[in-house]
C-alpha cells in the first residue's frame, strides 16, 4: 500500500502542476501576463510561419479504431497556436491541427482531451498536461475570451483544484 500512496502523492503532484500551468497559458494567451518562449530550433521542431510554440509536455496518445482504443504510446507534444505536434514513440512526428478538428472533448477530472477530425478515427491524448492542452485547443478554436467560460476549464479556474493535492471528486 505504501508504494501505491507514494505513486498517487506523484500523480496528485504533477496534475496540480500541470493546472497551474494551464492557467498560466491562459493568462499569456489572453495577454494578462508575458508568454514563455520556447526555442523550436533546440526542440528539432520546424514550425509554420507566424505560429508560436508554447509548451512542451508529456501525454498519452491513443486512436480509436474500429476495434475500439489503441494501446497508450508515451509521448511529447508541442503545444503551438495551431497545433499539437507530436513525437511519438518512432521518433516520428505527427500534427494534429487545431483548424481541421470537427470535434473538441477537454475533460480535466479525466485528464484526457479527444480531438475528432471527422474521419472516423479520433484522437485521445491524456495525463496530467490534459489541462494544458485544453487550454491551447480552447483558446485556438473558440478564442480567449473564451478561457474565462468554457465549462471543460472550470476546474483550472478553481482555487482548490490548483491548490490542492488531491483528484476533484464534485
Amino acid at each position: 500500500m505504501r508504494k501505491q500512496a507514494v505513486v498517487e502523492r506523484q500523480l496528485a503532484a504533477d496534475r496540480a502542476a500541470a493546472f497551474v500551468d494551464a492557467r498560466n497559458l491562459a493568462f499569456e494567451l489572453a495577454g494578462m501576463q508575458p508568454g514563455s518562449w520556447l526555442d523550436p530550433m533546440v526542440a528539432g521542431v520546424v514550425l509554420q510561419s507566424g505560429e508560436s510554440l508554447r509548451r512542451l509536455v508529456n501525454a498519452w496518445l491513443r486512436q480509436r479504431t474500429p476495434e475500439g482504443w489503441t494501446e497508450p504510446s508515451w509521448s511529447q507534444v508541442f503545444v503551438t497556436d495551431q497545433r499539437l505536434l507530436v513525437r511519438l514513440g518512432s521518433g516520428e512526428l505527427a500534427s494534429l491541427w487545431w483548424g481541421s478538428l470537427v470535434g473538441f472533448e477537454a475533460d480535466l477530472v479525466a485528464d484526457h482531451v479527444v480531438l475528432d477530425y471527422g474521419d472516423g478515427l479520433p484522437r485521445l491524448l491524456s495525463g496530467p498536461s490534459a489541462a494544458v492542452m485544453a487550454v491551447a485547443g480552447v483558446a485556438a478554436l473558440y478564442g480567449p475570451a473564451a478561457l474565462a467560460t468554457h465549462p471543460a476549464l472550470s476546474p483550472i479556474r478553481a482555487d482548490r483544484y490548483v491548490t490542492q493535492s488531491v483528484r476533484p471528486t464534485d
